[in-house]
């Protein structure tokens, strides 16, 4: 048996895509490719109008279910990635989709208001499902995304630079907690073991709070440094922070400390036989 709304969706399909395509914003409507390749206008809005479509003309049921391999699925999950990446909020895709609702339902009560509340139901249901699978995908790939750009702040936070010949630095900035932490100590053992490093020098400047946890983050990083062959020269810590790790009682037994990184590489140099001068000073 044929029910109002499958009659609607298969005499009046080419209607209900100009007229939804027609109210939406100019976003949608002229779509920029962003990866180099040419899609032809609104192609991605035009295979989810007709998964959406052919999803509502099942034969209605107590519950509407949506594998995750639907073709549905999948291009609303793209489609939710494509805004995602150009920072566009959720609200987006659902907005479309509750728009082509409205549209239908309008459609539906003009033609029969007294005989629609069962296909307004089955509506219902049907795009309720589809815009929790939305905002689930967008939670998702907003998950993923961040993920990534931590990971690479993370990397960007802790560089290894080779400042002379077997002397590295390690410029520490912000808060180092247990996850930063490992990361540091990994970075800067691959680099000791690359650059055969007899010195490195860690510039504690950057690093606002000295606490225990701090000192024993540094305390674990100085130890896997030695034993990979290379001195530890600590340089930049304040006042406060000297203060603090006194009170604390923690020593950083054997580790060479100076007040500023400008004496800490002066002395990075010296434990190399190396040395900074004038130009005048190798004149003739």
């Amino acid at each position: 048996m044929t029910t109002l709304l499958q009659q609607l969706l298969r005499e009046h399909r080419a209607e209900l895509l100009a007229d939804w395509l027609k109210s939406l914003h100019a976003p949608w409507e002229h779509p920029t490719p962003q990866d180099g390749t040419h899609h032809e206008p609104n192609q991605r809005l035009h295979a989810l109008f007709e998964d959406i479509l052919t999803a509502l003309e099942r034969p209605p049921s107590d519950r509407f279910e949506l594998d995750a391999l639907d073709p549905l699925a999948k291009h609303l999950r793209q489609l939710v990635a494509d805004q995602a990446r150009r920072g566009a909020g959720s609200s987006e895709t659902i907005g479309l989709m509750l728009s082509l609702k409205r549209l239908i339902s309008k459609r539906l009560i003009e033609q029969s208001p007294s005989d629609s509340s069962g296909d307004l139901l089955w509506l219902e249901q049907v795009f309720e499902q589809l815009t929790l699978l939305a905002f689930a995908a967008f939670l998702d790939i907003r998950e993923h995304l961040i993920t990534q750009q931590s990971l690479s702040l993370l990397e960007l936070s802790t560089p290894v630079l080779r400042l002379w010949h077997r002397i590295l630095l390690l410029p520490l900035v912000g808060v180092i907690d247990t996850g930063r932490a490992r990361q540091i100590t990994e970075s800067l053992l691959e680099a000791i073991a690359r650059h055969e490093a007899r010195v490195t020098i860690l510039d504690l400047t950057g690093v606002p709070v000295l606490d225990t946890s701090v000192a024993q983050h540094l305390m674990k990083t100085i130890d896997a440094a030695r034993l990979l062959g290379t001195r530890v020269v600590m340089t930049g810590i304040s006042p406060e922070g000297a203060q603090t790790l006194t009170k604390l009682g923690i020593r950083f037994a054997d580790v060479i400390s100076r007040a500023t990184l400008r004496a800490g590489i002066a002395e990075a140099l010296l434990m190399v036989g190396q040395r900074i001068t004038s130009i005048e000073d190798g004149r003739p």
